[in-house]
């Protein structure tokens, strides 16, 4: 077919099964809105293209497929350059399409209308893969690149860039032939596999410690199995947390801190395996974690199996693919192992629970987990109370727990809900922000009220940046400066976008109100003063 540039866009975006947009048009891409205006291809209108980086990533967490945005030259790709950082960091397949100056004036910087310096450039250092459509005919194959990349190994964002003077001139383009792109599970070397199964045959005490490559492969069946037929214990990252259900017997969640009792069971243990993880500094705090000395890690980056904790055995495959062929070759070979018995771990748990960062505050989160089903997702921003969520909050799906965990980008938790409930809109989906946290991104309650999105938003105000002010007073002798916050009233920011708003004083109110949130068909804003003393 014969088509413009933008349209060229759009209709490859339909081959290739995107049923949603994120973003905030421009002149300079009204050639794909145009194309969208007659596509089925829902859009999202964000009110900040920074918010529309973290709505595709939320999109992209909850359903694991792409979330795509799609955003203007220059100040557009700059704004939504903090939301595919995050993306990167965690690894969250999103997909960014931008337009750029004509080609003939890139990099000049002559003064035409959002000129930027190096615009591919910037998207390169932040994306796992990202180039240029010099020409119509080009669009199609590199969409299909880009969401291929997106998806295959380990998920990341990716960046197609279309220029003016290719999105307004015609072209032929061919999608007869335009596959889908599917990810394919990297399987594990049956020699690998053998050498796990002997190291497991060797060992007494194991631990599975499972990250978000075990989430994000889908592995929790198998996983489950694994731990119940080696007696393992189960300890998961931030990112990892659904990997197992929490309430499994044999899971301890994100409870490891050193010194506790989840520090002292690992000490015990005679074999690692890893599943996902890449063994960051912020989940073992700087490399305290106490891992046995013989370790199995298994990962489908192969750049990152043998960085952090270097393994005594390195296996490069998808998680779920490992798991099953761990699983098979021991039930060949007839292998269980006692390990810790669930009262030891019940044990371990409750006390680790006890001693657990942010223990005074946990009566929240359990009012939170209370109301929530068990598939409910909660969206979390960089915030105390998410913090203490981490230890304190249970989860028992994947997909159900999100967290700006590698980048810490404050402003993730409203916009990512509103991705999240775009793309589960029968799930129950909370927001839960600090006072600071909120005020980066607040805007986005106009594209929550839009879109009619009924998500609870829990907002723990202390007015204060409180992780900086307490880091203030731990480090810097308590002299306080640019961490105590004057906020607008919140009660009436949300009267002045028609949504309901409420103020609790307690977790059992708390429980009461998120209930009723969720039943309403627009965002409740739920504020709960609180003091974390510092």
């Amino acid at each position: 077919m014969r088509v413009h540039g933008g349209e060229a866009v759009v209709r490859t975006l339909e081959r290739l099964g995107v049923e949603v947009v994120f973003g905030i048009p421009g002149v300079h891409t009204l050639a794909i809105y145009d194309a969208l205006y007659s596509s089925p291809i829902r859009h999202i209108l964000a009110r900040h293209e920074q918010g529309a980086g973290f709505m595709a990533d939320g999109y992209a967490r909850v359903s694991g497929k792409p979330g795509v945005a799609i955003v203007i030259t220059g100040p557009g790709v700059t704004n939504i350059a903090t939301a595919v950082g995050e993306a990167y960091a965690d690894s969250s397949p999103v997909v960014v399409i931008a337009s750029n100056v004509e080609q003939a004036w890139q990099g000049q910087m002559l003064g035409h209308l959002h000129d930027c310096k190096d615009q591919l450039g910037i998207m390169r250092a932040l994306t796992k893969w990202a180039e240029r459509a010099q020409r119509v005919d080009e669009v199609p194959a590199l969409l299909r690149e880009a969401f291929a990349q997106a998806v295959s190994g380990r998920p990341r964002p990716t960046h197609v860039e279309v220029p003016l003077d290719v999105l307004r001139a015609s072209g032929e383009i061919d999608l007869a032939h335009l596959e889908r792109p599917v990810s394919v599970r990297a399987q594990p070397s049956p020699t690998v596999i053998e050498l796990a199964v002997a190291a497991i045959e060797a060992s007494e005490r194991i631990v599975l410690y499972c990250g978000g490559g075990a989430v994000a492969s889908g592995a929790s069946a198998e996983l489950v199995e694994l731990a119940e037929r080696l007696g393992a214990a189960v300890l998961t990252t931030i990112q990892g947390k659904g990997a197992v259900p929490e309430d499994h017997p044999r899971c301890l969640g994100n409870l490891w801190e050193a010194g506790n009792r989840v520090d002292r069971l690992l000490r015990q243990a005679d074999l690692a395996i890893v599943f996902g993880s890449k063994l960051g500094a912020q989940d073992t705090e700087n490399g305290k974690l106490p891992l046995p000395e013989r370790r199995i890690r298994v990962d489908i980056d192969a750049s990152e199996v043998l960085r952090q904790y270097p393994p005594s055995l390195a296996m490069v495959a998808d998680v779920r693919a490992a798991a099953r062929a761990l699983l098979e070759a021991l039930e060949a070979r007839g292998v269980w192992r006692p390990g810790w018995s669930v009262e030891e771990l019940a044990a371990c748990k409750r006390a680790a629970l006890e001693q657990a960062w942010g223990a005074e505050h946990a009566t929240w989160l359990q009012a939170l987990r209370a109301a929530l089903p068990r598939d409910g997702v909660l969206v979390n921003d960089m915030t105390m109370m998410a913090y203490v969520g981490n230890r304190h909050y249970p989860v028992y799906e994947p997909r159900t727990y999100l967290f700006p965990t590698g980048y810490g980008t404050l402003g993730f938790a409203l916009p990512a809900a509103i991705g999240a409930k775009i793309a589960r809109p029968d799930a129950a989906v909370v927001a839960l922000v600090g006072d600071g946290g909120f005020q980066f991104t607040m805007q986005e309650l106009a594209t929550a009220v839009q879109f009619e999105l009924g998500i609870p938003i829990v907002l723990f105000n202390d007015a204060s940046y409180t992780a900086v002010k307490d880091e203030q007073a731990r480090s810097y002798g308590r002299r306080f400066i640019a961490v105590d916050l004057v906020n607008p009233d919140f009660q009436h920011l949300a009267e002045a976008f028609r949504i309901s708003a409420v103020r609790v004083t307690s977790p059992d109110m708390l429980a009461e109100e998120i209930s009723a949130a969720l039943g309403r068909s627009l965002p409740t804003l739920i504020e709960v003063p609180i003091e974390f003393p510092v």
